[in-house]
């Protein structure tokens, strides 16, 4: 009956011993900071002052430096550790919505890295050309009238006939209003001028033909417009060797959203979801 007793004595006290154990170490990785030159120069990078125009790398800093840095991150990690251990992030949606951002940038950044042979590369080129179009582009002056009566309509087309300086300066001149963008435009994509124009007019202007002389009126949402147009371009399809490392950069892009999404769903295969 006694050795009963002390065997299970004996259990108990082992199994408080691991529990203890446990309890001890897990205590001991909450209040761990571990520092080395790796942690503490991604700490001095995500926090330079990028309006600073000197930068001084991380193998260059003082030690008096390096101490400041590295008080600082201790500071940081603790007031860090503090929050999520209070449940902040529960409580400041900013909390959260950033650690999510942290969660996907560190997935992301140990994604396996690959080597693109030319072919899978063109072969993305081919299916994404439609990225990869100089847009037409004009250059051109116009003059604006806000106000689009029948008179004004009817000078405008006259003057536009007849290119009479002397008739725009005796009958239009004083009705010309300032247009809330600009009055010259060099080498004008026609999404921008869409954007100051609208779309039918941009079109408008794109159909217009390279001339010294003033053409129009063309109607816009703010008014009246006559234009002089200097020079226009069609657009132009780039080809794979003038955009290469666009066309990488874009690959590498969209391949890391598809991993990060397959990887995404691995991690969630491992939680358990409950809903109530």
């Amino acid at each position: 009956m006694t050795k009963k007793i002390l065997t299970t004595l004996g259990i108990f006290s082992g199994i408080l011993i691991v529990l203890i154990g446990l309890l001890n170490k897990k205590d001991e990785n909450i209040n761990t900071i571990i520092i080395n030159d790796n942690i503490l120069n991604n700490f001095y990078l995500l926090n330079r002052n990028l309006e600073d125009p000197v930068f001084i790398q991380y193998s260059d800093l003082s030690d008096l430096q390096i101490a400041i840095i590295r008080d600082d991150y201790i500071k940081k990690e603790i007031l860090k550790r503090e929050a999520l251990k209070w449940g902040l992030d529960d409580v400041d949606p900013i909390i959260s919505s950033r650690l999510v951002q942290l969660g996907e940038q560190f997935l992301v950044n140990n994604l396996p890295s690959e080597d693109f042979s030319e072919k899978t590369l063109k072969s993305f080129y081919n299916k994404n050309r439609h990225f990869y179009i100089d847009d037409a582009k004009v250059t051109f002056s116009h003059i604006f009238f806000r106000n689009n009566d029948e008179k004004i309509i009817n000078d405008l087309i006259y003057y536009i006939q007849t290119q009479n300086q002397q008739f725009f300066n005796n009958n239009l001149l004083n009705k010309v209003s300032v247009f809330p963008y600009q009055n010259n435009y060099a080498q004008r994509s026609e999404s921008f001028i869409r954007g100051h124009f609208s779309e039918k007019t941009a079109k408008e202007i794109f159909n217009l033909k390279n001339s010294s002389s003033w053409q129009g009126p063309i109607v816009s949402p703010y008014g009246l417009h006559i234009i002089k147009l200097s020079s226009i371009s069609e657009a132009k399809q780039r080809n794979y060797n003038e955009v290469r490392d666009l066309v990488l950069k874009r690959f590498i892009s969209e391949k890391n959203k598809e991993d990060l999404k397959l990887e995404l769903e691995k991690k969630i295969s491992n939680y358990q979801i409950i809903d109530k």
